[in-house]
This record gives structure tokens, sequence and C-alpha cells, in this order.
């Protein structure tokens, strides 16, 4: 039998210090097979830990015969390649511990699951350390789901979060949260940071004078590789769990370790992710070769149930979820990069890959919930008994700053009093509240910088940073989606400081085309190129001398002129295009994006970090406008004003009924939007009305006002269009269930409950 086997690993992007280790292990048990006379092909990818690139690689593999997947380290990975799985009825090893939540028919999960690992790492650490735990990690799937979980089950215990820090994939710079970390005086730190944040966040943890003795750090990830990529003597003293470990003192793990070193030649390091790719592969390889067959289906049935004495303990495949009972133990890491087992359940933990107390009804409602947060476009929150956020819909994240897996509390709630009209309905066990946006509450006082203004207290935030930038000369960089004036606010800044006399230039670095940007930043000779301008043009950089050169959509730049500008901005000196002098620019910059650059460095790789860290002396994050719907109704007045200074006579009113949809509306274009929709409706109702009505709006507000007048909706209702949209988008009831997240049996039961044929 030939098998086809696609590995998808990282070997670049940020998670490559694990996935490396993971491709290892599985060629590893593929050589095996091997070496018994089995016909195994290998095909691997590099996925660069990147979801798209992770499905576009499966997809590819999948259409050239690949039957089964090992790999995809990160949850966000994993869930990109779903689709391809079903579409082509493919398997995937995936051997990583996760965040659970999940039990797909095409995916062996040989991973730890949070009730298996967090948990038992969670009651260590409170009954060893303290209560008082600080969270920590990647902004993604797995570290935001866990640490829900975290949270519930350390409010159980009687612990205290102090603190939940998320920081982008790929992040190195650690020396705010550590010092939030000094500040807080937990009695533990919970990490779920992943690939190369690991090494960074521990080595400037130790750089600071953090000790694990007093506060440890406590990490169901950091293993035997990543210790070995950050120097064992930085990692020492800090705890991981896991089911394996490289120091477990047993006859059969020191026969694995040494035929594994055997084959690679060298003292290599093996973590528990790797030991669980080993695991996995051997398992469904065998498998596949017993049955004669690739279908996920009949494979699940040959390994169900199945004891296997291995490594770390004797091991059960589950007979209904896809995971592995296990024992689990705690490690605390020594100086020689090995780990001390400081405790071991002995006994399997059987897998709970669902949140605590979560069953199929309460999945229901979950997508219910969702349904209604989208169809009434609502903002509502579900609160537990506990009073913890379980739910919010879209628009409730966009009017609050509320995330979910926080606990109300009573600082919290007047927070939402003094904001919002609250309309609570109790459904036993759980309250919802429904978010109005009320226009008579007293907000904060108005707060100016230039001509901007803001009653918002995060804005107001960002204005103060914005008028110490307008007392200095270092450069500033400007985050915001498009549409919320990053222009406005760098000509605020030009405006407000000593260089206000001087010019200030405007260069959208993104309009411009890729072969021109280096001519129009730094000018040109006469005769450089074919028509050039006689006599030559001085560029951007020059025009702006001694005032501020404003680089807007500064993350649209292509890379390889970035450090040509980099250069440009470090040394102040440019040189024309076709000429060998260099020319002193005394220049201030400002640039501009509406993309998240850290990301880009990480996740992409698109963007150069120096570059980045030299623009970004001073930063301003805009907010959205749907963010600081306090502005809104200032905002129109101002725009009236201006518009009657262009137009002359026109409405002098607006109408409650279109300001509150004003304030309702979600506005994805921003202060640009509105402004362009108040010299619509003021055009509109000149010389015809002395009063905006909503009859002077466009369709699309119209329409969103009507939707969300008309959807007046029981949740009973918006569960049967759910399920009845459902049924109509597939082609069976099997399939129906599987888009919906539930059962068969349950979704006939509703059907037969809401008379759906």
């Amino acid at each position: 039998m030939h098998i086809k086997v696609g590995l998808l690993f990282s070997f670049t992007g940020t998670t490559a210090i694990t996935e490396k280790g993971q491709y290892d292990a599985a060629c590893f048990a593929i050589h095996q097979f091997q070496q018994q006379g089995h016909i195994v092909e290998v095909i691997a990818k590099d996925i660069c830990s990147d979801p798209y690139k992770a499905a576009q690689e499966a997809e590819a593999l999948a259409n050239q015969g690949v039957n089964v997947f090992i790999g995809c380290y990160t949850s966000a990975c994993r869930k990109a390649i779903l689709p391809i799985l079903e579409k082509h009825n493919c398997l995937l090893v995936y051997p990583t511990l996760y965040e659970g939540q999940e039990d797909h028919p095409n995916v062996f999960y040989t991973g730890e699951v949070p009730n298996q690992q967090v948990h038992t790492l969670l009651d260590y650490l409170m009954d060893s350390y303290g209560k008082r735990i600080y969270l920590v990690g990647n902004d993604y799937i797995y570290p935001r789901e866990t640490n829900a979980q975290v949270k519930t089950y350390a409010m159980e215990k009687e612990g205290e979060i102090v603190q939940e820090q998320y920081v982008p994939f790929g992040h190195r710079e650690f020396h705010n949260v550590i010092q939030d970390i000094i500040l807080k005086k937990p009695d533990v730190i919970f990490s779920t940071l992943v690939g190369q944040s690991v090494p960074s966040f521990y080595k400037t943890y130790k750089q600071m004078g953090l000790h694990s003795d007093s506060v440890p750090i406590f990490s169901p990830i950091t293993k035997e590789t990543e210790l070995e990529a950050m120097g064992y003597e930085v990692g020492a003293g800090h705890y991981s769990s896991a089911s394996y470990f490289q120091s477990l003192d047993n006859s059969l793990n020191h026969k694995f370790v040494a035929r594994f070193k055997k084959f690679f030649g060298k003292n290599k390091s093996i973590s528990s992710v790797m030991f669980n790719t080993y695991l996995g592969t051997e398992i469904v390889l065998d498998a596949i070769i017993h049955i004669n067959s690739y279908d996920p289906k009949k494979i699940f049935k040959y390994i169900s149930g199945k004891k296997i004495e291995t490594e770390c303990g004797q091991l059960r495949i589950g007979t209904e979820k896809r995971h592995l009972s296990r024992p689990v133990k705690v490690g605390k890491a020594l100086p020689d990069g090995q780990f001390e087992i400081v405790w071991d359940s002995a006994n399997n933990i059987q897998p709970r890959p669902y949140k605590i107390k979560l069953n199929k009804r309460s999945q229901l409602n979950e997508i219910v919930l969702n349904a209604w947060g989208q169809i009434s476009d609502e903002a509502i929150i579900a609160l537990s008994e506990e009073k913890i956020i379980q739910y919010m819909s879209r628009k409730a994240q966009e009017m609050t700053d509320f995330n979910k897996g926080d606990t109300v509390s009573s600082t919290m709630w007047k927070e939402l009093e003094r904001k919002f009209d609250i309309h609570s309905y109790e459904t036993k066990p759980k309250t919802l509240l429904l978010l109005k946006p009320n226009l008579h509450k007293d907000f904060d006082p108005i707060s100016q910088f230039g001509n901007i203004f803001t009653k918002n207290i995060i804005f107001q935030h960002e204005l103060e940073t914005a008028k110490i930038a307008a007392q200095t000369t270092a450069n500033v960089l400007i985050l915001g989606e498009t549409g919320t004036g990053k222009e406005v606010m760098a000509r605020a800044i030009h405006e407000e400081s000593s260089r206000k006399n001087n010019p200030f230039i405007a260069v959208n670095t993104g309009a411009i085309p890729k072969d021109l940007i280096t001519s129009e930043l730094f000018g040109y000779t006469d005769g450089t190129f074919t028509g050039a301008k006689k006599g030559g043009a001085i560029g951007k950089f020059e025009s702006a001398h001694t005032g501020t050169l404003f680089l807007d959509e500064i993350g649209e730049m292509p890379k390889e002129l970035q450090v040509v500008l980099l250069r440009a901005i470090e040394t102040k000196r440019i040189i024309r295009l076709g000429d060998t002098v260099e020319r002193p620019v005394d220049i201030r910059i400002i640039a501009a994006t509406n993309r998240n650059l850290e990301e880009e460095i990480a996740y992409n790789n698109s963007f150069r970090s120096d570059l980045y860290y030299r623009l970004n002396v001073l930063s301003i994050d805009i907010p959205a406008l749907r963010e600081r719907p306090e502005d809104i109704e200032a905002l129109t007045w101002k725009f009236i004003k201006e518009l009657q200074e262009i137009y002359g006579n026109g409405p002098r009113k607006i109408d409650r009924e279109v300001m509150q949809l004003f304030i309702e509306y979600p506005w994805p274009g921003n202060v640009r939007e509105l402004r362009n929709i108040m010299e619509r409706a003021y055009l509109l109702s000149r010389e015809k009305s002395d009063s905006i009505t909503a009859h002077h709006l466009p369709r699309n507000i119209k329409g969103y006002y009507q939707r969300a007048v008309s959807s007046d909706l029981s949740l009973k209702d918006v569960e049967k269009n759910l399920i009845t949209q459902a049924l109509k988008e597939t082609s069976s009831v099997n399939e129906a269930s599987k888009k919906l997240g539930i059962g068969r049996s349950t979704l006939y039961r509703k059907m037969k409950e809401f008379e759906i044929s």
C-alpha cells in the first residue's frame, strides 16, 4: 500500500521553534514504518505560522492524492483546514495541546485539552504559591479561549485574576508587561505565549530582576524545545504540565530517547508536543495499514477504545470523542533543560474537550444567541449567575470595552448604567442584558486638541499623547481604521508644534506606483529616466524641509523600499535618484496606517521591525467612530456648521430619530462616512426643509434602521429561522447538524418542535 502523508508544519514564522521539533518527531515515526517495508511517501510543506498558507497547502496536497495530514500547530491553522478535510474526506493528526471545544470527525487530537493539563497546573500553582494569578498570552484563539476557562476554574477555586494581557502573534517586547507584573504583585504568572514570544518573555522577566522563587511562570506550552531556545538558565525554576517529559524515568522512555537521538545523530531535546506527534503518527499509520483504508470513520472505528502502553504510561483512545485519556504530570524546569516531576496524576484523566458545564443544549443556545446578535443587530450581553460574561454580540463588543469571560464588577456595572439604557431579562441560569445608547446620559467633559474634540475617555488619552507629540520633534505613528481622521490628527500635531509656519507635506505611500516611490520621496536629477522633468525635481523629503512630512498608508510600502526610507530617517540625509550627493534635510516624520504593523512583522513578515520601531517613538491610536458614540452628536453639528459656511442657508435642525439612528449605526467608514452622509442629507433637505429627517438618509442607513426596528423576534423565532436556513443551505439533515454544531438527534427533535419538514 502506497501511503501519502502531508506534513503541515512551520519551518519559518513565529512558531517555528516548536514546530520544527514536531516535524522531526513525525519523520522519526514514519521512518520506522519505512524500515518495516511499508511505502510511506512524505510531502512536507512550510505553512509559515499562517492559517491562509495552511489551507492553501492542504488543498494543493489533497488534490495530489494526500489523505492523511499531520501538523497545524496553532488552532487558527487547524480551523483553517477543516473545510478541506471535509471536502476531500481526509484525516488530520493534530498533535498539539489546544483549547478544546472541538471534536471534529476528520481530526485525531493527540494533544492535551484544558481539563487534563491546564486544570492540573492551576491546582498545583494555587496550592503551592497562591491564588493571585496574572494571565499573559498571544492574541489568538488558544490563549483567549484557554484563559476564559482558567478564569472560570480559578473562580471555582476562589482564585483571583489580577490582570489579563494579550500581545500580538510574534510579539517580543515585554518590558511594559513585566513592569505591570511588578506593580500588580501576583503570586504566579500563567503564560499562554507561543513561538518567538516565549524566549523573549522569559528573558525580559530575568533581565528585570524577577525570580522563580517569588513569582514563578506556569505555562502549559513551554517545554524542552522552548527552554533550549531561550537558554536553560533562563527557564530554570519555572513550571509546565504535560503527559510526557523527556526526563521520565522508565525503561520504555530510556529506549525511546536513545532511538530518537540515534536517528538524528545528536543530543536533541524531546518535548511533549513532539511525543504527541510521534504517537499520533504511529497510531494512524498502523491503523491505515491494518484496515487498508484512509476513511476517517473506519480509522476511528479501528482505534476506538484501544489501550496503549507508552513512554508516559497507559493511554486510552476515546470511544466517543477523538481524544486520549492520559496521565498528566507537572514539571519544574532544571538548569540542564530537563524537568523534575513534582506532581503526577498516576491515573488517566478523561478528556473533556468542551468548556466546564457546557452541554449540547448550551451549545445550541450559544449558536442561537449568536444568531440573535446578528439578526437583531442589538447589543446583547449574557451573564452567568456569578456575573461572568458568557456571551457578547458583535454590537456589544463594539459599544463596550468588555470581553467574554470578564466578571462584571460593581464599577463596570456603574459604567454601563452611566452610558446606556439597560434592559435586563432573567433567563435562568443566565441574565440577558440589552444595551441601548442613550443620548441624554451624562458623558465625560469634552477634551480638545486643535480642531479635534472628544468626550470619549480612551480618545482623550490619545489626545494627551498628541499634545506631547506637538511639543517634541519625535517621530509619530498614527493608527486607526480608514476614515477615522489620521491626516487630520497629523495636521493638528503640525499646527500645534513649533514647525506650524513651515511646510506640511502629505504623501500617500500606498498610492504611488512601486517604481516611482524613490523618485517621489527623494527627487531625481536631469535625464535620470525617460520622461523625467528637465532640470530634475526635488522630492517630498526636500519639500518638507524644516517642516513635517506625513507618510500616509505606510503599511502599504513595499518591503524592499523600506530599508531606503529607514536610512533617510536615521541619517536625515537623502540622495536624489541619479545623483551621488547627500543632501541634509530637517524634517519631522509622522506616519499613519490602518494595518496592525506588529502583526505584519510577526505574521506576514511584510514590514521591517527596525523601521517600525524608528517610526513608533510616539503612537496614537484613533478609536473607530462606533467605539465613541458619545462624539457623534457633536460631530454632526460641527458638520452642519461647516456645510452652512460652504453652501449658505440650509437645515438648522436634526430630527432626534436621525440622531438616535446615527448613534446605533456601526459606521464602517467612520468620521469620513458621517461627513459624507451629512453633506448628502444637507443638500437634499436644503430649501425644502428646516430639519434633516430619516427621509434624507441613504438607503443603506434607512435599511439598517428598518432591520433594527423589525427584529423584534423571540429567541425561539431566531432558533427556528436559524435551523430552517441551515436546512435550506445543506443537502441533508446530517450536513445541517454539522453546520449548526449540534447532534443529529437534537436537530430532529428541534425540527419536530418547530414543525419543520
